[in-house]
């Protein structure tokens, strides 16, 4: 099975620099971007694209399925990771978003760890679990596309990696010290000797 994880074209809180809500939009460049993307899967043959509800990875998705002429199924389990609201439209260079993001950095350790209304490490990786068990269950000996997020993809990511052992200060690092971008496409293959592995991490050449 092979994986291609990939996040959606820009958004338009991703162009002003700000959290956003969950019912952002692509801008202009996005819409942009995924046209080029859809470009670069012609002539792979997908059995299955799978896209996040979110309308910035919905519309992404709409874009590449057009091209490719493959219906798109949503999955809300690769839905972006839940922030507080109380930083929803404030710059990521905010100091009131810089501070709870502190106050969440501080005790994200504990796993079930809630400023507000956020989604914890635990739930996060329990809804990665439940992501690989699908895709396992379901899509073995397949190629399977997935529109997602940042956040979500670096989730499902250390959940292949480090599997039942992954811990919040784990995946808090991995988080932080990882980057990818708008349209990168990450390639994961499963096989039967070797479980999961990473092939291609935030591949952004056809842009």
């Amino acid at each position: 099975m092979k994986v291609y994880l990939v996040r959606h074209g820009q958004s338009l809180g991703n162009e002003g620099g700000v959290f956003q809500p969950a019912d952002t939009p692509l801008s202009s460049l996005g819409k942009k971007q995924a046209k080029t993307l859809a470009g670069r899967f012609k002539g792979i043959s997908f059995d299955v694209i799978y896209t996040s509800p979110l309308p910035r990875a919905y519309e992404t998705s709409e874009i590449i399925s057009k091209k490719l002429g493959k219906p798109v199924e949503v999955w809300q389990e690769i839905e972006e990771t839940r922030n507080p609201k109380e930083i929803f439209a404030l710059s990521t260079l905010s100091p009131k978003a810089k501070k709870i993001r502190k106050v969440i950095g501080e005790n994200y350790h504990k796993g079930d760890f809630r400023y507000s209304d956020e989604e914890t490490f635990n739930e996060l990786n329990e809804r990665a679990k439940t992501v690989l068990t699908h895709l396992l269950k379901h899509h073995r000996g397949q190629k399977v596309l997935c529109v997602s997020h940042a956040g979500m993809i670096k989730m499902i990511l250390a959940r292949m990696i480090f599997g039942g052992s992954l811990t919040p200060q784990v995946y808090w690092d991995f988080k932080h010290h990882s980057w990818l971008k708008n349209t990168g496409i990450t390639i994961c293959d499963y096989s039967k000797e070797y479980g999961w592995v990473l092939e291609t991490w935030n591949d952004t050449t056809h842009l």
